[in-house]
């Protein structure tokens, strides 16, 4: 599979491409099969990893020694993304500065809010 792309930041920037190998028991004929679920996979990365990641978060940086400590964290922050009303692209910071700002708003999203799963 091969995936071409430019950077969001630099539209001026010349088109890039690099190819992913995947394995699969999938039969050749099958190939748009095997590509959706390429997709899809990239696509849930980038819906919820990213949001993790490259938010105040940082998840990918934090080692926690206790694994119940990591756990716990990971149910919060699951619960938190289900509960934050943002649309898709919208940076998580722009709600962390919003409810730091004004708790009794952050108060009444956690007691009113429904779950977006």
């Amino acid at each position: 599979m091969q995936r071409q792309w430019t950077r969001k930041s630099d539209p001026c920037q010349t088109l890039q491409s690099h190819t992913r190998i995947f394995l699969t028991s999938l039969q050749p004929e099958e190939k748009a099969r095997g590509s959706a679920a390429a997709r899809e996979h990239w696509s849930i990365e980038n819906r919820n990893h990213h949001k993790r990641d490259a938010s105040a978060w940082q998840e990918d940086r934090h080692r926690h020694r206790r694994p119940s400590a990591a756990l716990n964290l990971a149910l919060t922050r699951n619960a938190l993304l289900a509960l934050i009303p943002f649309e898709q692209g919208q940076p998580l910071a722009e709600f962390f500065e919003l409810y730091h700002h004004h708790p009794a708003k952050a108060l009444h999203l956690i007691l009113n809010a429904r779950p977006v799963l």
